[in-house]
């Protein structure tokens, strides 16, 4: 292990070094737009994409750093659109498949049409760590901090309350408990928490406990996790819906964070039926083949017939659009208007053989 030290760099210092170390001049942009443009950055995001250059700087410029960068911004953008499509699909299948169950069962069950059935313990898989050792699945307080009870006046200026506001100000989880899980062994239940019934919970919940929720939620003989995958085309049992969740939550989380997106390994999954047909000479750990299984997860993949084609209309236009974008021209001082079609179309060959 080394000792680590701090250089300290300043801002002006770091694109001067660069320069030295052989990275081309901008042809766009003057010296202050740089240091302007770097600042809003942030030098240590930026020197993430410096790196990307790393090992033949000489052959390129400051301007392709920028290209990455805002590219990689944009890509963000779309991602948080395209992952809360996902959560949204996700949040609807599961209540409505839950609740269509609670409904199919056999009159004076305890569950039947009952709203407040995700609190009962027995229904729940335990929780299984990497050793292989079991603890029982619960809700953490931070999951249900949203349903805190609390004394929120009324604003009258608002045309309707939140949901939540609204709900908390109306109901009490004593009267609920006592109608609907009084026989019932429930989960640990925090007691400044006014628990709502299952819809209003999953619809305030992030997608993270949605997805622990999903993992372990079990109705009697019910796997929910079996019935979400199918509904998301996930239909053969030998295939683990596990890590279609898990990458999903892994896209969201770095673009969330505004981690680097275009060259960056993802967790693979197993493809199935068109997917797997059409994704063949894709790197299932590249962005390609998460933005095509994004797609999948929305039902819009069955439009293409290959990959390439994939590639053509969707990932290409990401570059059209890109190009186009107001927000992004304003904050990279008009870069993406004034780059020339040959230094494009170096950008778009350098980011596309990462993606894939």
């Amino acid at each position: 292990m080394s000792l680590y030290c701090y250089n300290g760099n300043t801002i002006r210092s770091y694109i001067q070094q660069i320069y030295v170390d052989g990275l081309k001049h901008s042809s766009y942009l003057s010296d202050i737009e740089i240091e302007e443009i770097v600042s809003n950055i942030g030098l240590f995001k930026f020197k993430g994409y410096v790196r990307a250059f790393k090992n033949e700087m000489q052959k390129h410029s400051i301007d392709e750093v920028f290209i990455l960068y805002f590219f990689d911004k944009y890509l963000t953008r779309i991602l948080m659109d395209l992952t809360s499509s996902v959560e949204t699909k996700l949040k609807t299948v599961l209540v409505e498949l839950c609740y269509k169950q609670i409904k199919s069962l056999p009159r004076g069950h305890i569950q039947k049409n009952n709203p407040f059935f995700y609190l009962i313990q027995d229904n729940y898989k335990p929780k299984i760590d990497r050793n292989g050792n079991t603890t029982t699945f619960s809700l953490n307080k931070g999951s249900v901090l949203t349903w805190k009870e609390s004394e929120t006046p009324t604003n009258e200026a608002e045309s309707y309350l939140h949901y939540s506001l609204y709900y908390k100000n109306t109901y009490h989880f004593a009267l609920n408990q006592q109608r609907y899980l009084q026989t019932v062994a429930t989960m640990r239940l925090h007691d400044d928490i006014n628990y709502p019934p299952f819809h209003y919970f999953i619809e305030s919940a992030t997608l993270g406990t949605v997805i622990e929720i999903i993992k372990h939620l079990k109705i009697e003989n019910y796997d929910v996790l079996q019935k979400v995958a199918v509904k998301f085309g996930v239909s053969n049992r030998n295939v683990d819906f596990v890590p279609y969740l898990e990458r999903l939550k892994e896209v969201r989380n770095r673009a969330a964070h505004r981690e680097r997106i275009f060259n960056r390994s993802y967790r693979s999954i197993s493809r199935v039926r068109h997917f797997h047909k059409i994704s063949q000479g894709i790197s299932n750990h590249k962005f390609v083949d998460v933005y095509m299984y994004l797609y999948f997860m929305l039902n819009k993949l069955d439009n293409y017939s290959s990959s390439q084609e994939f590639i053509q209309d969707e990932i290409k236009r990401l570059f059209r659009s890109f190009k186009k974008d107001y927000w992004i021209r304003r904050d990279s001082k008009m870069l993406t208007k004034r780059i020339n079609k040959n230094d494009y179309e170096k950008c778009k060959r350098f980011i596309l053989r990462r993606m894939r």
